[in-house]
């Protein structure tokens, strides 16, 4: 072409993506009826709230055996109600911060609620229930702001019926208000990720947001700070300010309850407290979970659950591998939730080999690995979308086996401590002595000087008891204070009052034992470990 002519070069026509290589996936089309919009998505997000916590409300009380844990963290709220610090019977107690306790102090003086601990257990399991619905409804905002309407529905639904979410949700324990503020830190974050220019206030926010993560379970800073830290190095996801920024706002919560320590002269015994923690999750001091001496091995304990929990088996091993994959997103927010998916299920992988693992601590993991999850379809799709029929046959078959395993958890008759609680007050005479025999009976029982922790024949006849409260299956796994032996001499010599079965315990059964058969045990010293 000579200087000053013009000629008009014709594009090349374009040719058809190479057969396996990336395109873009073809938008999804929504039903006329599906809400659109910010507000569209607002509204579903409520809707996801009221069926979590309508399916939370059905089985509360009747589907979800007391568990020692949970009195101990009421009573802990209900100290911090009277203005103390978390306080138990033998003093103050420093081995997780307040942040869940002063969210059940606020509730118990709120609603004026009172009574043992078992009846403040049940009222505060309500708690419980609305802030993992809420949990939900913001995993549902978080995966809709990576992903599309369609996946964000597909997991907020597995989410309200998957039965080990389920089983935290309903029982009073500290994990479920912290991974609820960690995803609410982490929704505010991917928000402004999405921003060509994320707005440092916003990062603060979500900072704080996780923050009072951290101060519900010191742990969560595996999945608040850590991944933040993590996410300057990993391809520049946060720059150092904004790292700096969100960083800033995950420690201050913290801070404020050190100082308070500081100022109340608690902070050494602050310092004891968590360094023994920290033993335990390493494994040095394992007392408790699943690496603990006679505790029954995880993997028995895995396949004895099989058909209760089968998918939360599933999730729980999917979060490291699913977040180290979302990490490779080429989108820094979708990086983000890798990141926190990665962190929070090595920490579990470490924890179930070597550290004190104990059930409840996987529940942040399973959580975290839904997102993530929902991160690594979204990539396979877009890049190759003639998988959709596939991943959407494997995520119909995953749906419907939670949604069964869900409404099984629900529908299953599980209390009964509370069965036999009832059964007590209605048929016992007054001035009836009791034994209990694990440590869950006996915080239960512990306010009525009627209920001691005396587990054998010999402890009986010392306090003129001729009534026992066993629980087969703890037994068995060689937890509680009662022996086989016992239980055994018990089913030849004693009468059973009210038996009431359930997963958790087996069978729990009021005993009574006549008196001459008392001393007759005492004797041969059944019941006595050692």
């Amino acid at each position: 072409m000579t200087p000053g002519n013009t000629a008009t070069i014709a594009p090349e026509p374009r040719r058809p993506p190479a057969a396996g290589g990336p395109r873009h996936a073809k938008p999804v089309t929504r039903p006329p009826w599906w809400p659109t919009g910010r507000r569209g998505t607002t509204i579903v997000a409520g809707v996801v709230l009221l069926l979590a916590f309508a399916v939370r409300a059905v089985g509360l009380s009747r589907s979800f055996e007391l568990w020692v844990d949970e009195m101990r963290y009421a009573e802990l709220g209900r100290s911090v109600s009277l203005g103390q610090l978390p306080t138990l019977s033998d003093g103050p107690f420093f081995l997780h911060p307040p942040g869940f306790f002063l969210v059940e102090a606020v509730t118990i003086r709120l609603f004026a609620l009172s009574g043992d601990s078992m009846s403040l257990v049940y009222e505060l399991r309500w708690l419980n229930a609305f802030v993992g619905a809420a949990g939900i409804a913001v995993l549902f905002l978080v995966v809709r702001a990576v992903t599309t309407a369609a996946m964000a529905t597909v997991v907020a639904v597995i989410a309200a019926f998957e039965p080990f979410v389920l089983r935290n949700n309903s029982h009073l324990m500290l994990e479920t208000l912290g991974t609820t503020a960690t995803l609410v830190g982490i929704l505010v974050l991917v928000g402004e990720l999405r921003r060509p220019s994320p707005r440092i206030a916003r990062l603060a926010v979500g900072g704080l947001a996780m923050g009072y993560g951290v101060l519900t379970k010191d742990v969560f800073v595996v999945a608040t700070l850590l991944p933040v830290v993590v996410a300057v190095w990993w391809r520049s996801t946060l720059s150092r300010r904004q790292a700096a920024t969100v960083a800033g706002g995950v420690v201050l919560p913290y801070a404020v309850y050190l100082l308070v320590l500081l100022l109340n002269g608690a902070i050494d015994d602050w310092g004891q407290a968590k360094w023994s923690g920290v033993l335990r999750m390493i494994g040095v001091e394992q007392d408790t979970g699943f690496n603990a001496e006679g505790a029954p091995s995880i993997l028995g304990r895995l396949i004895s659950q099989l058909t209760q929990f089968g998918s939360s088996y599933v999730l729980l091993l999917a979060c490291p591998v699913a977040g180290a994959l979302a990490c490779l997103s080429r989108r820094r927010e979708r990086r983000l939730v890798g990141l926190a998916a990665l962190f929070m299920g090595l920490l579990g992988v470490y924890s179930a080999a070597f550290g004190t693992f104990e059930e409840n601590y996987g529940y942040p993991v399973l959580v975290l690995s839904l997102p993530a999850s929902a991160v690594v379809a979204a990539e396979l799709l877009e890049r190759w979308p003639a998988w959709y029929p596939r991943v959407a046959a494997v995520a119909s078959v995953f749906l419907v086996a939670v949604v069964a395993l869900g409404i099984r958890a629900e529908t299953t008759t599980d209390n009964g401590y509370l069965q036999v609680r009832d059964w007590m007050a209605a048929h016992l005479p007054e001035d009836a002595r009791v034994a209990v025999t694990n440590d869950t009976g006996y915080v239960a029982f512990g306010r009525d000087p009627r209920f001691g922790l005396w587990p054998s024949a010999a402890s009986m006849v010392e306090h003129k008891v001729t009534y026992i409260l066993t629980q087969a299956l703890p037994t068995q796994q060689g937890y509680g204070r009662a022996t086989h032996e016992m239980l055994t001499w018990l089913e030849s010599h004693a009468q059973p009052l009210i038996r009431v079965d359930g997963p958790t315990n087996g069978s729990t059964i009021l005993w009574s034992v006549p008196w001459a058969d008392l001393e007759a045990g005492a004797s041969l010293r059944i019941g006595e470990s050692g």
